[in-house]
């Protein structure tokens, strides 16, 4: 890397940067809120019917998702399951325990096959990933059934908006909570040393702080306003996927390589509809972010897996010339060693040549974990 050139810092921002907020934001949580708003609508329901006083009286409730159904006798534990706030997961395994008592009658089925796909992804997993489910389904899904397949699929997408719009950080505590990122986003520039054999700060700081926000979420602004001051007016926030204050969201998948892709194309026109890149043009943010890779910039990777969903977008970014250096920001368990080799993995699948890829890669730095912030803090 130049010593006399100046670099600008794109810092690409994955769920895992909402995740260390304490924020719920995993697909996963959002699966089990979607099951805990229909059981609470159940439960309401059913306390203002008149037929309490039958222990086998039938209730039930259904959404555009779900459909529900207890007996007058089951409600006590369906209450328990909203109170303990038990996820989807945990009420299989209680269901289990239950199921085969007299009298015993809950239902729960789901209301086209994507969304049971999902449920049971997550059962086995105790994750999941909805978009690979998304194309895996798409690729299953026949031409006369694909048009009510993304009219399904745009049902969830509306209750995930609506269910990000419940979550709230703390803004009063912005500035103890932009602490925990400060040294990360804003830090000096790294460079290595080679007689030293490690890489060393140097005493500049980027020219411009460019933050690509993956999320749907704006916890990433709230806590800008807690910048350091030679970064308050060097900072831009692009919503590369839109955001919850009024740009539609980018949410499908994006990688556009293989077999795979090429086959939806010839599939026709019809099955593209969530294809990412089909959507980015709907705003200025592709272009925004393109305008960047114009001149030399490190690359920042900040809670982001950097999957197969966003690859060609990743593709675009890391392998331009001006790409100088890419650092990985990865989560510390106990157990391990963390995520940063299996986000080195997924990178890796970015590149064409793999010996560019080895030339920009910062070795692990021992202090580059995320920080998990407590939801108290």
């Amino acid at each position: 890397m130049d010593e006399n050139s100046k670099l600008n810092r794109i810092i690409l921002i994955g769920n895992g940067f909402d995740r260390s907020l304490g924020m719920p934001t995993s697909y996963s949580h959002f699966l089990d809120w979607i099951f805990q708003e229909a059981l609470k609508e159940l439960h309401s329901k059913a306390m203002k019917s008149h037929g309490l006083l039958r222990s086998s009286h039938l209730h039930s409730f259904e959404n555009d998702l779900l459909k529900l159904e207890v007996t007058t006798g089951n409600l006590m534990w369906i209450e328990s399951l909203i109170n303990n706030k038990r996820n989807y997961r945990e009420y299989l395994s209680e269901r289990d325990k239950l199921k085969n008592r007299p009298y015993f009658h809950f239902n729960l089925k789901t209301k086209y096959e994507f969304i049971n796909e999902l449920l049971s992804f997550y059962n086995l997993n105790s994750w999941v990933d909805i978009e690979q489910v998304y194309f895996k389904r798409l690729l299953e899904t026949s031409e006369k059934n694909i048009k009510e397949f993304h009219q399904n699929f745009d049902l969830l997408k509306q209750e995930l908006l609506k269910y990000l719009k419940t979550l709230e950080i703390n803004k009063d505590k912005g500035h103890v909570l932009m602490s925990k990122y400060r040294k990360h986003f804003f830090g000096k520039i790294l460079q290595y040393d080679s007689s030293l054999k490690i890489y060393e700060e140097t005493d500049k700081n980027p020219a411009h702080f460019y933050f690509v926000n993956f999320n749907y979420t704006n916890f990433l602004s709230l806590l800008m306003d807690y910048a350091p001051e030679y970064a308050e007016n060097e900072n831009t926030i692009n919503h590369i996927h839109g955001d919850l204050n009024g740009f539609p969201i980018i949410f499908g998948y994006g990688n556009e390589t293989g077999e795979n892709y090429s086959k939806l194309e010839s599939l026709g026109n019809n099955y593209l509809e969530n294809i990412k890149s089909t959507h980015y043009f709907n705003s200025t943010h592709y272009k925004d972010l393109e305008v960047q890779l114009n001149s030399p910039y490190e690359v920042y990777v900040y809670g982001l897996s950097c999957g197969l969903s966003d690859q060609i977008l990743l593709n675009t970014i890391m392998q331009k010339d001006n790409c100088k250096q890419i650092r990985i920001f990865y989560n510390k368990y106990e157990e391990g060693n963390g995520n940063y080799r299996e986000i080195l993995m997924n990178i890796s699948r970015v590149f064409d040549d793999k010996e560019v890829m080895r030339s920009k890669i910062i070795s692990k730095q021992k202090d580059d974990y995320i920080r998990q912030i407590k939801t108290e803090e």
